[in-house]
C-alpha cells in the first residue's frame, strides 16, 4: 500500500462487522436511507457502489442517492468505500479513470478506499490493466485496488505482473462466492470463485474476498426450497446438491436459533481466507438480521456439513 492508505477509513477487515452494503438497489432517497440508517447505527461501515448501478433508470442514480447520504448524514469522512468501474463495453485501461472520475463526481468524494475493475477484458494484457490502477493508488485517488469478475488465471497474473514490475498489488478480488453454487451466469461476464482452485490460491496469498451474491441471491429466504427448481432463480441457481443445501441450512436455522440466511452468509464469512461479504437486504429488519449473523462463525465441520452433507448435523 502507499502512504496515501493513510486518508482512508479502516477496512471492514479491521473493524467493523465484516460485511459491505451494497447499493444497487437504491436509487430513490425514500428507499435507500432508512436500510443506510439501520446498516450504520448496526455498527456497518463500508458500502459497495458501482458507475452502473441503476443505469436502468437513470446514470449514476444509486451513486447520487448513497452521496446523498453520506452528505446529510455528515458521514462523507468516515465511510469505507468499495468503487467498481470499467464496466463492458468500456472495460479499457483509459475507460478506468474516466468512469472513477464520474462515480466520485456522482457521489461528491473526492476518492474511494478500494476501486475494482467491474468487468475482464481479457483482448487487454493484464499489465495495462495493473499500471493504470497503480498509478492511481500512487496518486492517493484510491486506497488499493481489485478485480471483480476475473477469471483465476487473470488475478494470479496480475499479481505476479505488480510483483515483477514493483508495483502495489491488488487487494482483493470481488466474484461471487456462497453456500449454493451460481450453476449458470447472472449476468454476462460474471465469474465464481467458489471452487477448489480459487479457495486454495486465496487461502496461499490471504487475499481479501468480496463475494457479491453472498447469502445466495435470495434463495434462502423462499418459501419452499422446491421454489429453486421451478422459479425465478432456477436458470442461475438449481441444482439438486443446492436444493440439498437448502434444506440443510434451514435444519441448522432450526437447530441453532439463526435465520437461514444468517446461515448462508456465516458459512461465507467462515472460510480459510479472508472474506468481506457484500450483502443485499432490501429492508432495515433485513439489515438487522444481517448483522447479526456476521458475527457468527462455524465450525469446520459445521461449514462442511452444510456444503456436501457429509455426516450429520455437528452439535455444539
Amino acid at each position: 500500500m502507499s502512504d496515501s492508505d493513510s486518508v482512508f477509513p479502516a477496512p471492514p477487515l479491521a473493524e467493523g462487522p465484516p460485511v459491505l452494503l451494497g447499493t444497487s438497489a437504491f436509487g430513490q432517497d425514500e428507499r435507500s436511507f432508512p436500510v443506510y440508517d439501520a446498516y450504520w447505527e448496526g455498527g456497518g461501515r463500508a458500502f459497495d457502489t458501482a458507475w452502473l448501478y441503476g443505469h436502468a433508470y437513470g446514470p449514476g442514480c444509486c451513486e447520487r442517492s448513497f452521496g446523498a447520504w453520506t452528505r446529510s448524514r455528515g458521514l462523507e469522512k468516515e465511510v469505507w468505500v468499495l468503487a467498481k468501474g470499467a464496466h463492458t463495453p468500456e472495460c479499457l485501461p483509459d475507460r478506468v479513470e474516466g468512469q472513477l472520475t464520474e462515480s466520485l463526481e456522482r457521489m461528491q468524494r473526492d476518492g474511494a478506499a478500494l476501486y475494482m475493475l467491474h468487468r475482464d477484458n481479457p483482448e487487454v494484457p493484464v499489465g495495462e490493466f495493473v499500471t493504470v490502477l497503480a498509478d492511481l493508488v500512487a496518486r492517493g485517488v484510491i486506497g488499493g485496488y481489485g478485480m471483480s469478475n476475473w477469471p483465476l488465471e487473470r488475478v494470479r497474473e496480475a499479481v505476479a505482473y505488480a510483483r515483477a514490475h514493483g508495483l502495489v498489488t491488488p487487494s482483493g478480488v470481488s466474484n461471487q462466492f456462497s453456500l449454493i453454487d451460481m450453476v449458470h451466469p447472472i449476468y454476462p461476464g460474471t465469474e465464481t470463485s467458489n471452487d477448489r482452485a480459487w479457495r486454495t490460491w486465496l487461502a496461499e496469498e490471504s487475499l481479501p474476498l468480496y463475494p457479491w451474491a453472498s447469502q445466495g441471491r435470495g434463495a434462502h429466504a423462499l418459501a419452499d426450497p422446491g421454489e429453486l427448481r421451478t422459479g425465478p432463480l432456477a436458470e442461475s441457481w438449481y441444482s439438486e446438491a443446492n436444493e440439498q443445501r437448502l434444506l440443510r441450512a434451514r435444519e441448522f436455522a432450526t437447530e441453532r436459533g439463526i435465520s437461514s440466511t444468517g446461515v448462508a452468509l456465516a458459512w461465507t464469512l467462515s472460510q480459510p481466507f479472508p472474506v468481506v461479504a457484500l450483502i443485499g437486504p432490501r429492508q432495515p429488519e433485513e439489515v438487522r438480521d444481517s448483522l447479526t449473523a456476521a458475527s457468527y462463525r462455524l465450525t469446520g465441520a459445521e461449514r462442511d456439513w452444510l456444503e456436501t452433507g457429509t455426516g450429520t448435523l455437528p452439535t455444539r
